[in-house]
């Protein structure tokens, strides 16, 4: 009787333990009444993709358990990613689908919340920190991840979190595909993700030949 009674209590104890911490995320994301909250600027990512590409835009929409996708997506954490999208000129490469890290134009991740963007750009702050021979002797997961990461590093790169996306706007030791410096096509792409023209974002930028991404803060303009 006393065994019985141990067992049921166990299985309450467990069943309340999955209740509290299953819906932490959405609770929050549901009490937090801000309207910036879970913005979705998917949309902003394709009209800043169409400024640049006109005509030659090519989408990509890639299966996130898809092991042949680009090897840089795989820097987008799994935990509540929806799905990962990529822009492309339809012209470049000429005679092979688009795979390599310059091929694009940008990748864009969606999350299903604000808060699962937030923690997974966090992470990526940290992996980028180190480098693979000092995450490989940690995790090997992880130092998976800084391979993806380092792809960028060498061409240049900006990682962004904004609302329910993370970006990773492509650039190149070539001239931007619009013309002027690499700065301005930064600030260009952040003027699609605000409103207000001071607001200050936290980004990973690496230009060409840094071989590392670097925090820094970025102030959108008009």
């Amino acid at each position: 009787m006393t065994l019985l009674i141990c067992s049921c209590n166990e299985k309450v104890e467990k069943q309340k333990t999955e209740q509290i911490s299953e819906p932490i995320i959405e609770s929050k994301t549901e009490l937090n009444t801000e309207p910036e909250l879970d913005t979705d600027y998917s949309i902003s990512a394709e009209l800043f993709a169409k400024d640049v590409l006109k005509e030659n835009l090519r989408k990509h929409t890639f299966d996130i358990a898809d092991l042949k996708k680009p090897v840089h997506a795989q820097i987008f954490y799994n935990v509540g990613l929806q799905k990962i999208e990529a822009y492309s000129n339809k012209n470049y490469p000429k005679n092979s689908e688009p795979n390599y890290y310059e091929h694009f134009t940008l990748f864009v991740a969606t999350y299903h919340s604000e808060i699962n963007a937030l923690k997974t750009f966090e992470l990526l702050k940290q992996v980028s920190k180190k480098s693979f021979s000092e995450w490989q002797k940690i995790d090997k997961e992880v130092s998976l991840r800084v391979i993806a990461l380092n792809v960028g590093t060498k061409p240049g790169g900006m990682i962004i979190q904004s609302g329910r996306q993370i970006f990773s706007l492509v650039k190149t030791c070539r001239e931007t595909p619009i013309g002027g410096t690499w700065n301005d096509y930064e600030k260009k792409f952040i003027k699609y993700l605000t409103k207000r023209g001071d607001e200050e974002f936290k980004v990973l930028n690496s230009h060409c030949g840094m071989n590392k991404y670097e925090l820094k803060t970025i102030k959108a303009s008009r």
